[in-house]
């Protein structure tokens, strides 16, 4: 854990293009998507739609969020619950412990578990950066495959 520590205090950002297939309320979707987290405050999330057009465009800064198109505020419920700032988050679902306080279960390749509130994010393997990770909250589940992280 330590060193992840100090990853995160030289952290100056990161890109992936990832893999997801996210389940809520019972329907499914799989799209391809690009995470540019900038710092623990502010991240960008480009989701494709199958031919490789954006289909949409997610700004976080802080606890304010803005898409385009524009999402109903209920999609993001899941960023405003948990305590955590989506580029939080999305520092989390790259393999780095956002900040103290949370809940973290560590192995020597990287993080194993996350939670906080009712989210629980798992990661297979254990590494850093992180390839495969599942966030759960509920009944919704998120599976996300990084394909390629540059940092």
């Amino acid at each position: 854990m330590q060193q992840l520590r100090a990853r995160r205090a030289s952290f100056d950002g990161a890109r992936s293009l990832m893999r997801v297939r996210a389940t809520t309320n019972g329907k499914t979707q799989s799209f391809r998507a690009q995470l540019a987290v900038h710092d623990a405050q502010r991240m960008e999330l480009v989701a494709y739609t199958p031919v490789g057009t954006t289909a949409l465009t997610l700004k976080a800064d802080g606890e304010r969020i803005t898409s385009d198109p524009e999402v109903a505020p209920e999609a993001f419920a899941f960023l405003r619950a948990s305590g955590v700032t989506p580029a939080e988050i999305a520092m989390l679902i790259l393999g780095l412990p956002p900040r103290d306080g949370l809940q973290y279960e560590v192995e020597p390749g990287g993080l194993t578990r996350a939670s906080f509130g009712d989210v629980v994010v798992a990661f297979t393997p254990p590494a850093f950066p992180a390839q495969n990770v599942i966030v759960t909250r509920g009944n919704d589940r998120v599976e996300i495959e990084h394909l390629e992280v540059v940092h």
